[in-house]
């Protein structure tokens, strides 16, 4: 493997999956940073899913490869299976059980150890409620147990489509945390898949948009994401400052000046000229979902 590769778990090269006469992935190229959450974006019917299956060896590509942890995935690659958990689709969760039956229950099936249990339990904040059946569980509670059970084996990499889907905000609070722990503290490469932009904002380092199977970006957040080209300024006379930025249509909003420049000094040079020294020049970064939504033509 290259330098570069070395600093990437997934590795997805030139795959094409059909359904039928429907192309869910289109030559896709994607690479997932080792030691990092990436935010997994894309509309419905993107592809994101049909990529987990892909990865996890579920689903066979018609062209391209696919590389985790640098194996290749193929029809025989049980390496991957044991070096990597999934929560794809709806968690396999057995409503009638408790969260400790259905903890050893997973670990059995996937051949792993019972002494776990009892720590990824403590981990997602279920310890005092383990006994309690299934049925019984808030869907975060149900999403945290689904993350306990893809962390069985301590896995290197974990593929979570949608965690946070239909949360409360309390919930997402405690599960945001225990993601970015996962990252932070215990070094592991998360992927999640999301359509809510605010929680990859606050969640991602890296950032892939696909949209119709076909990559359309991909990179760090603030690389992806980058400037809204509008700068907020401050200065003490106003009316004076819209005078002299004319031709960088000026706005007041909310008693604040805003005015767009492909670079702040063009601004600076602007109100100097005119004799005036803005206290505070500074670039309003453009949101996620703005650029989602300009990347992906969907409203």
């Amino acid at each position: 493997m290259t330098g570069y590769l070395r600093a990437v778990a997934i590795s997805i090269q030139s795959v094409t999956k059909r359904y039928g006469s429907t192309v869910a992935l289109n030559r896709l190229t994607v690479h997932f940073p080792a030691g990092r959450l990436t935010g997994f974006l894309g509309p419905n019917g993107a592809g994101k899913t049909t990529t987990f299956r892909a990865c996890l060896g579920l689903t066979r590509v018609q062209a391209g490869s696919i590389e985790v942890l640098g194996m290749k995935v193929g029809p025989a690659t049980p390496g991957i299976v044991k070096r990597v958990g999934a929560v794809v689709e709806e968690p396999g969760l057995h409503k009638t059980l408790n969260a400790t039956d259905n903890m050893r229950t997973a670990a059995f099936v996937l051949g792993r150890g019972m002494q776990e249990v009892p720590e990824l339990l403590e981990f997602v904040d279920l310890s005092s409620v383990a006994h309690r059946k299934v049925e019984g569980y808030s869907k975060g509670m149900r999403q945290r147990l689904a993350l306990a059970m893809a962390m069985l084996g301590d896995p290197d990499v974990l593929l979570l489509d949608e965690p946070l889907d239909g949360l409360d905000p309390a919930g997402q609070v405690t599960l945001r945390a225990k993601l970015r722990a996962l990252v932070d503290e215990r070094d592991k490469t998360v992927v999640v898949s999301s359509h809510d932009m605010a929680d990859v904002e606050q969640l991602a380092d890296h950032v892939v948009v696909i949209d119709r199977g076909r990559l359309v970006a991909e990179g760090s957040l603030a690389d992806v994401v980058g400037s809204s080209g509008r700068f907020a300024i401050e200065v003490d006379d106003v009316e004076g400052a819209i005078a002299a930025l004319a031709a960088f249509g000026p706005v007041l909003e909310d008693g604040k000046l805003y005015a767009v420049a492909g670079d702040g000094s063009d601004l600076a040079r602007a109100l100097a000229m005119a004799g005036l020294y803005p206290s505070a020049l500074m670039p309003e970064r453009a949101t996620l979902e703005k650029v989602f939504l300009d990347l992906t033509g969907r409203s």
